[in-house]
């Protein structure tokens, strides 16, 4: 997303995860993204569309908290959310921490990696 924030850039990745948008997930994302879960579960960026295509489906992701370190050549957010995963007439509720690296690429940012510990209950 030309002109955007690292942090705006996650909040448009989020958005685009809830609503299974994945043309525009696979903008804001790099070629070697990955996401370790927070189940520990390891997954590239195709893999992760992969997925949406064979029905993962969040229902929110919800940032609580988000913070920016900036560095040179990347930027490294940390925060909470709540993500709403599952089916939707029986959909859970995972809190997280995350740490996400958003470097520049292609005028704007865009996510390299992210890691997701869920928090207890």
């Amino acid at each position: 997303m030309a002109g955007a924030t690292p942090s705006e850039t996650l909040r448009a990745w989020a958005a685009a995860n809830v609503a299974a948008d994945m043309a525009t997930w696979g903008t804001l994302v790099t070629d070697s993204f990955t996401y370790v879960h927070s189940n520990s579960n390891f997954e590239t960026k195709q893999q992760v569309m992969d997925a949406f295509a064979a029905g993962r489906r969040y229902h929110g992701w919800d940032i609580r908290e988000l913070a920016e370190r900036a560095y040179e050549g990347c930027t490294i957010l940390t925060g909470t959310a709540a993500l709403t995963v599952g089916r939707a007439e029986a959909p859970s509720i995972l809190n997280i921490r995350f740490t996400s690296t958003v470097v520049p690429e292609a005028g704007g940012w865009r996510l390299a990696a992210l890691q997701t510990t869920r928090l207890p209950d």
